[in-house]
């Protein structure tokens, strides 16, 4: 056992989520099989979203069970309100029983009864006291979700969180990566336009990026895109 923030939490089942985190393609795909897991874990909740926040930006990762949690959970990213970003920002566990009646947020509440949403039940995931993200059950009915329903859901937030933040980590991990790869591609891209630039005009390299910077800001367009144009133009040029 290991002692969690809401209660004592079986090791077995937090070693299971991280196995699952080893064994699954990829980290948005897992934390849909741990939104899965939660549904499945309280007894009246029908559906479940986890939102996950980024540590270095306002970048939010989202995931679902099924259709209407991915409904509400969108609501409420394009309104920017409602209770599964308040419990996020304010690390709170937030309730509502009557989601078509509650005036804390008019737009999610008007749209999410449309949605087909009657409560909800939104819980912090936390380590050390800072916010890792909010797991949010969703129930078709109004007050649906009771105080035992409540119980468990804080129990498997506890045992999710520790594998959720290490799949921030990955996630954050890999975006690093590809902004990497992006990074070297353009500058790749940057440097096969200079030379071009430097053949043709004859400028030294300095005054060769010069140009091509001005040609990107007059025409209000990336570096790297105006980079490719030119590298594009020479290459059909050259094979023609």
């Amino acid at each position: 056992m290991v002692e969690g923030r809401y209660g004592r939490v079986p090791r077995d089942v937090a070693d299971q989520l991280q196995r699952l985190l080893i064994g699954a393609d990829g980290v948005e795909a897992f934390l849909a099989q741990v939104a899965q897991h939660a549904a499945g874990a309280v007894e009246n909740a029908l559906s479940c979203g986890l939102t996950v926040g980024a540590t270095r930006s306002s970048e939010l990762i989202g995931a679902t069970s099924d259709k209407l949690a991915a409904a509400l959970d969108e609501i409420q990213y394009d309104v920017d309100n409602g209770p599964c970003l308040t419990c996020l920002r304010t690390v709170t566990v937030v309730a509502v029983d009557d989601i078509a009646h509650d005036q804390r947020w008019p737009a999610f509440s008007r749209r999410g009864r449309q949605a087909g949403a009657g409560s909800s039940l939104s819980i912090p995931l936390t380590i050390d006291g800072g916010s890792v993200g909010a797991l949010n059950l969703y129930s078709r009915s109004p007050y649906a979700l009771t105080e035992e329903d409540r119980r468990r859901a804080m129990k498997f937030a506890d045992q999710a969180t520790g594998a959720i933040a290490l799949a921030r980590r990955l996630a954050e991990r890999e975006a690093r990566a590809r902004h990497l790869e992006i990074a070297l591609s353009s500058r790749s891209t940057i440097d096969q336009a200079i030379g071009i630039i430097m053949g043709q005009t004859g400028r030294d390299p300095g005054a060769a990026f010069e140009l091509l910077r001005t040609q990107s800001q007059h025409t209000n367009r990336k570096l790297r895109d105006v980079a490719a144009e030119i590298v594009a133009h020479t290459s059909r040029h050259r094979r023609a």
